[in-house]
């Protein structure tokens, strides 16, 4: 057992690592040395996140303990450390309460275990982007092969499952085996096919540019699973590019131009005989450390902008940049889908189109249906056994410690 030293004056010394279990409680934070580490916590943080009988729910993690209701003043009135059962403290409100080692390394908050925790991005190449590809019957049949699917979309943002059956409406059950279908205006189940009387370019045989479905959302599906019935005509190869790539490169070359994409709302509008849908916001949304988040980008659905006079010919300018890069062929993947091919795509982060075919060719009719992306990682969450919060104490069904 390790009780806690208080800090007075200067801390330890840069770059040197006090012994294994070192507690030193400071005036609003307390360290504690864990693999050789210093880490530090917040005494508000460590209060919130109290699994005390009396602040949370044991069986069902939620908190009762009421967040504004902590005091400013919040600290330690004595604190102690122990490698089997953990972190123990009382807090100045008079609650006990104790936090494993397991739990502290899981929910340490500096940088660098924070972006360890982010799910891993690989951007494609400037040429030759190669797809990850899976069979239907690995996907659809085990864990394994769920899983290797599961991942390969999140870090690379797409991937092609082969051998899946050409039967009407068979995108939507392989989309509910691995989560669910997001409903929108248009068709649950999406027929894409030459149409002379269709509603959208989709249904022409002309070149279909690289977009991202349904920016006139002001959340757009995030995940879109393209199945192939059948695909028999001339031309038509599917193009695939890695909008955030794409964005990578011109957030190099061109800061400014990156920034007004972030700032600039563009109005999109997407609409049938009975249906209406339109949003408008920038193309791009960063998350909370600058990475790409959301990309929006559909040529063929953006409406005049409504922008400042002065800001006009600014976003044009990094509009064109932008839309160079994506037609260059860099960071582009093209390649002719087979009956029982479905592609899917992180429609957030990449655009998808086609190139122009000859419908008296031959058949070519695929089905689409959308899906939300944090179904996709909540699935792979459960098939790993990660899903359910880890508890700082342990409790017995009674919420009495073990």
């Amino acid at each position: 057992m390790i009780e806690a030293t208080h800090l007075t004056g200067a801390g330890p010394v840069a770059g040197s690592v006090e012994p294994e279990g070192t507690l030193t409680l400071g005036e609003r934070s307390l360290s504690l040395v864990l693999d050789g580490r210093e880490r530090h916590f917040h005494y508000v943080w460590l209060r919130d996140n109290s699994w005390a009988a009396a602040d949370r729910v044991f069986l069902s993690s939620e908190r009762k303990l009421f967040t504004p209701a902590i005091a400013t003043t919040v600290a330690p009135t004595e604190a102690e450390f122990d490698p089997d059962s953990g972190l123990s403290v009382r807090w100045t409100d008079g609650q006990q309460a104790r936090y494993s080692a397991e739990w502290l390394r899981r929910h340490d908050y500096s940088q660098a275990p924070r972006h360890g925790r982010r799910h891993a991005v690989t951007l494609w190449a400037e040429t030759d982007a190669e797809l990850p590809r899976f069979s239907h019957a690995d996907v659809v049949d085990t864990t394994d092969g769920q899983l290797a699917y599961l991942d390969a979309v999140a870090e690379h943002g797409a991937a092609i499952v082969t051998g899946v059956p050409s039967a009407d409406h068979e995108v939507e059950r392989f989309a509910e085996t691995i989560g669910h279908v997001r409903e929108v205006a248009f068709e649950r189940v999406h027929n894409v096919r030459h149409d002379p009387t269709g509603y959208n370019v989709a249904h022409t045989p002309e070149e279909l540019k690289p977009h991202t479905d349904l920016p006139s959302y002001n959340w757009p599906p995030s995940i879109q699973l393209l199945h192939f019935l059948t695909n028999e005509a001339t031309g038509g190869e599917s193009t695939l590019v890695d909008g955030w790539a794409a964005l990578a490169e011109l957030r190099r070359q061109a800061p400014g131009h990156f920034d007004t994409l972030c700032r600039v709302p563009v109005p999109y509008q997407l609409f049938s005989e009975e249906e209406d849908t339109w949003a408008e916001n920038p193309m791009v949304q960063l998350d909370t450390d600058g990475n790409v988040k959301v990309f929006r980008f559909s040529n063929q659905l953006a409406q005049p902008l409504s922008i400042p006079f002065d800001q006009v010919e600014s976003f044009y300018d990094a509009y064109r940049h932008l839309g160079t890069i994506i037609d260059s062929g860099r960071h582009r993947a093209t390649f002719k889908s087979d009956g029982g091919d479905l592609i899917t795509v992180h429609s957030h982060r990449v655009l998808h189109g086609r190139l122009p075919y000859d419908p008296a060719s031959g058949a070519r009719h695929l089905q689409d249906v959308y899906m939300e992306f944090d179904d996709l990682l909540a699935r792979r969450r459960v098939l790993r056994g990660e899903h359910k919060p880890l508890a700082a104490e342990r409790r017995d069904v009674t919420g009495e410690v073990a």
